[in-house]
């Protein structure tokens, strides 16, 4: 669907106002999106908008993709692992994976000069996607939501990355997999002059994509817990929850 790839795809930068729905406040945060370069014989159900090209820094398109499609193709091979997990076919996902709605996001985290009034750099959440894949950041900040309720840092080293479930896949899954709930946090005072960058590639699949939950997650003691929906229409229907389209 057009719309939901203008918003969720298209390269832009902007005051990001993804306002989750157990929070009040906006983040502190702003980013810039580079989007999917379909192939020619994708043979989608949707249109994606051009990325924007940046003139005034010339490698800027160029290092933003090249970090795209290696971002994309570890992604793939992270879904093979879990598909085997699951207990499908291994490459399942490839085909939804290819050419998919997948976006990578540079994302600013501005100095912060005033006292926040309860705003957070990026509150509790879980990504709507399959996986999302994020390299270390600039600073700190990062934290995971544990099944004890704690909250623990999550700082990957040079050579790591940073694996989230998304809402997708907890879907497919029928709760097997769960969604990492995550936020960051805002530095101690001292720090609060410092900016913060990270580039979280948030790895979303074909919009035709079945999201019904898989047969091999159903049994008696978990019952199917979702309706059948196609990674479109959930996509579509979480934007605009968060109020970033509109019905």
């Amino acid at each position: 669907m057009k719309s939901q790839a203008l918003v969720d795809n298209g390269a832009m930068l902007a005051s990001e106002k993804n306002t989750p729905k157990v929070r009040r406040k906006g983040d502190l945060k702003e980013f810039w999106h580079f989007g999917q370069e379909a192939t020619e014989d994708a043979n989608l159900s949707e249109e994606y908008p051009e990325n924007v090209q940046v003139s005034e820094l010339p490698d800027f398109n160029h290092t933003g993709m090249e970090a795209y499609r290696m971002l994309e193709k570890t992604g793939v091979y992270v879904l093979r692992a879990l598909a085997l997990y699951i207990g499908l076919d291994e490459f399942y996902f490839d085909h939804w994976a290819a050419n998919g709605n997948s976006i990578l996001r540079p994302i600013h985290y501005p100095p912060i000069t005033e006292e926040p009034k309860g705003a957070v750099r990026a509150g509790a959440h879980g990504d709507i996607n399959l996986i999302t894949l994020l390299m270390g950041a600039s600073a700190g900040g990062l934290q995971v939501l544990r099944k004890d309720g704690e909250w623990m840092d999550a700082i990957p080293n040079e050579d790591e990355l940073v694996i989230n479930v998304g809402d997708m896949l907890e879907r497919l899954t029928n709760n097997k997999l769960r969604s990492t709930i995550h936020r960051v946090a805002n530095p101690p005072r001292e720090q609060w002059g410092s900016p913060r960058y990270s580039i979280p590639f948030f790895m979303h699949p074909r919009s035709d994509m079945k999201l019904n939950c898989l047969e091999e997650c159903i049994d008696a003691d978990h019952p199917k817990a979702y309706d059948d929906i196609t990674a479109g229409e959930f996509l579509h229907q979480r934007l605009v929850e968060i109020g970033l389209i509109k019905k």
